[in-house]
């Protein structure tokens, strides 16, 4: 029978052969990627009843209609992805963001929000105005109030929010809030858009405006790559005001 020190002696080897735990190996980390492209706005043109004069005199009813051109419309079209797993904890802190009344105008009209951010809504005119909305994912009346004062909404809820004034009937806003920050409004002229920082995965990337339906498009991100994709909207021409 061996003896202490020999069975010391026999463990001690054995502990001396066994191979060492490999160490811990760090999470490998995937690269985000980017979605880039540029966006067109196509004119479609809508059907419209005829105008039927009961005089045969000329006057102002005979001046065809005057359209915005649809170019301009590029400003009030986002560009966005619909869901992004995993962005809860990574996003951006929510903003204070401004939707100025000028001129009896909402300026900017479209203005895409991250969810909890907060819009300003300053009066610069030398008028009353009365902000309110009665969308359902948020409702608010801001009551009246001059120039130089200021109220402000905080949105906790993603959908679309339509802003109106109480006072000015022709005056009209839309508030997009959106679940995570990926989304952009295309720049002036070439139209270019780009989403930086993607999570590598398969999305659905959507493009908004208020006369059309959302135009869907799936996209593929790859990691540290840039996936392009143009887009053509069809956006029906709306005559301007006179």
């Amino acid at each position: 029978m061996p003896t202490p020190s020999r069975l010391s002696f026999r463990v001690a080897l054995l502990l001396a052969a066994a191979p060492l735990p490999a160490p811990a190996q760090a999470p490998v980390s995937v690269a985000p990627g980017r979605i880039e492209g540029t966006v067109a706005l196509s004119p479609t043109v809508a059907m419209r009843k005829r105008r039927i004069r009961l005089y045969a005199d000329y006057g102002p009813g005979s001046i065809p209609v005057p359209t915005r051109p649809v170019a301009d419309e590029l400003v009030n079209l986002v560009v966005y992805l619909d869901s992004v797993p995993g962005t809860a904890d990574t996003a951006p802190a929510p903003r204070r963001l401004v939707i100025e009344q000028r001129n009896e105008t909402f300026v900017p009209h479209m203005l895409p929000v991250l969810r909890g951010s907060t819009v300003e809504f300053p009066n610069d005119d030398p008028v009353f105005h009365n902000v309110f909305s009665l969308s359902s994912a948020r409702s608010f009346d801001l009551g009246r109030y001059p120039k130089g004062a200021s109220k402000s909404v905080r949105f906790d809820r993603a959908g679309i929010v339509q802003v109106f004034c109480h006072i000015h009937a022709d005056m009209s806003a839309i508030v997009l809030v959106l679940e995570n920050p990926f989304f952009t409004i295309p720049g002036p002229g070439a139209g270019r858009y780009a989403l930086d920082g993607v999570p590598a995965g398969d999305y659905r990337l959507v493009a908004w405006h208020e006369r059309i339906r959302p135009v869907i498009h799936r996209v593929r991100v790859e990691p540290g790559q840039t996936t392009v994709l143009d887009l053509n909207i069809p956006l029906p021409v709306e005559p301007s005001r006179p």
